[in-house]
């Protein structure tokens, strides 16, 4: 009895140290960088860098961007990210399960992303983008999301760590469906594409449709052609097709006065007759086409 006793206890403390430590599931590779646009930062581990092309993007990472700096995440699962400007964006938990993702929870605390997310293949995956004053549960793959700078926070250090206060936060949903929730109140509201959100920092959500000019407004910078990784298309030129313009030929004409004879009397008379003196051949005039 003992002995097995004994056994349960090594089994289970062999258990124990097979789990991964928080400091492994902090340091998942969840994605690369990219592009990367001006100022963009990295704070990992309380120790801020700049952030480069292709540098590895790990769970628990929070990306900063500057006045000028935007950037664009790929993540492993296949979803990207793209972060504007004066942004600050904390990848909370990012885990895939093989090669699909199963949990990700992403913490805007201020500025605009992009969230381009790939299919969820297993009903218990989730992807959630939490803000001061909402919760965005993905049922959809690509939405805006905007949240101003709070007050608290202007001028501190980047590498400190300060709580926002609470800011409104502005959702546009271009295609599936996602799901709102406010922080400070109770309730869910289901987006459907071509509309946007606006939650309050009461928790009052309001819902409408969004224009095309509000969809460049806050799309500004939140896409690869902005960033100059990708040029875009050159316009096709329309085919001209130049008429040919054919001056008809000019004829001058002259009068020349001869003289003719009479069958009778055989007496001469001047005849005056118009006869051509000058022929101009035809211009043939064509503009080439640029």
């Amino acid at each position: 009895m003992f002995s097995r006793k004994l056994l349960i206890i090594v089994s289970f403390v062999m258990a124990l140290l097979t789990l991964p430590s928080a400091a492994s599931a902090a340091n998942f590779v969840a994605g690369k960088v990219a592009y990367v646009s001006g100022s963009v930062s990295v704070l990992r581990d309380d120790t801020l860098m700049p952030l480069e092309p292709n540098a590895t993007i790990y769970s628990a990472d929070i990306i900063l961007t500057g006045n000028d700096g935007r950037t664009k995440l790929a993540m492993n699962d296949g979803s990207s990210i793209y972060i504007g400007r004066n942004s600050r964006i904390s990848i909370e938990d990012y885990t895939l399960s093989h090669t699909s993702l199963f949990r990700g929870v992403m913490n805007l605390l201020w500025g605009k992303a992009r969230f381009v997310v790939a299919h969820l293949n297993s009903g218990n995956a989730s992807f959630s983008v939490r803000t001061s004053t909402a919760v965005l549960g993905v049922r959809g793959t690509n939405f805006i999301v905007s949240v101003d700078m709070p007050g608290n926070v202007a001028g501190k250090p980047a590498a400190r760590q300060v709580t926002p206060e609470p800011m409104p936060t502005t959702v546009l949903l271009q295609d599936g469906m996602l799901s709102v929730k406010a922080v400070a109140k109770r309730g869910e509201t289901l987006l459907n594409a071509g509309r946007m959100a606006v939650i309050s920092k009461t928790g009052d959500i309001t819902v409408r449709p969004f224009s095309r000019g509000e969809l460049d407004l806050f799309g500004s910078g939140l896409s690869d052609a902005a960033a100059g990784t990708v040029a875009p298309p050159a316009p096709i030129q329309p085919k001209v097709t130049v008429p040919v313009v054919v001056q008809p030929a000019t004829v001058q004409m002259g009068t020349v006065v001869i003289q003719t004879r009479g069958g009778v009397t055989g007496q001469t008379a001047p005849t005056t007759i118009q006869v051509p003196v000058s022929v101009q051949p035809p211009v043939i005039t064509q503009v080439p086409a640029n």
